[in-house]
């Protein structure tokens, strides 16, 4: 789930980045950094292995429909400035309501059956709230923004790049999760989260068609 989400918040960078034709300067850069801690379980957490897949199920089913439509990126008219600004501003309006829409599928899943599962909620979570925050920043900026002052205006592409950039390098939201074996296990087994971790969504694949 969270390597879709970063593959897509990269892809946005990369794409913002390339409106900076509107104005001119051109930058490279992005990535990603993952990796999953190493956490002891008890003997507890193990045997609701059954009721954590059931969650994890739960939690990426709700989640797919939200990285669907992240992945189908805006039509871009790059040769009009202002009809950009307005397709970016759109998009990352609908991203940050999709974060919104993930942060929900996580309480509404209610505590994992496991060890400590609160708490790893709580962190999984905030690492969401801290991206939609980014996004909800990028937008306000970009949104501000005005085509009279082509300077400014250029600018503020490069920055919404350059945030969006720092916020797909952010901790993957489910390391702390996957740290417990148990909901690692259950991520691996659930059927919804193996289609995401395959780039794909419980409801299909999505296509993406930007204007160049």
């Amino acid at each position: 789930m969270a390597r879709r989400l970063v593959a897509i918040t990269a892809a946005a960078a990369a794409l913002t980045i390339s409106l900076t034709g509107c104005g001119g300067s051109d930058t490279a850069g992005g990535g990603s950094s993952s990796g999953a801690a190493a956490t002891t379980t008890t003997a507890t957490s193990e045997a609701a292995g059954g009721d954590a897949t059931a969650w994890a199920e739960k939690v990426c089913a709700a989640v797919a429909p939200q990285v669907t439509a992240l992945a189908a990126q805006p039509q871009i008219d790059q040769s009009d400035p202002v009809k950009a600004q307005a397709s970016l501003v759109d998009y990352l309006d609908k991203f940050s309501g999709a974060l919104d829409k993930m942060i929900s599928s996580f309480s509404d899943a209610g505590d994992p059956p496991v060890a400590d599962g609160k708490a790893l909620v709580a962190k999984a979570t905030g690492a969401l709230e801290e991206a939609k925050t980014a996004v909800e920043t990028a937008k306000t900026n970009l949104a501000a923004a005005s085509p009279s002052d082509p300077a400014a205006f250029q600018a503020a592409f490069v920055k919404v790049g350059e945030d969006l950039q720092a916020l797909s390098k952010l901790e993957d939201p489910t390391k702390g999760l996957r740290g417990s074996a148990a909901l690692d296990k259950a991520f691996k087994e659930a059927p919804s989260c193996k289609k995401l971790d395959l780039g794909e969504s419980a409801s299909g694949t999505a296509s993406s068609t930007p204007t160049s």
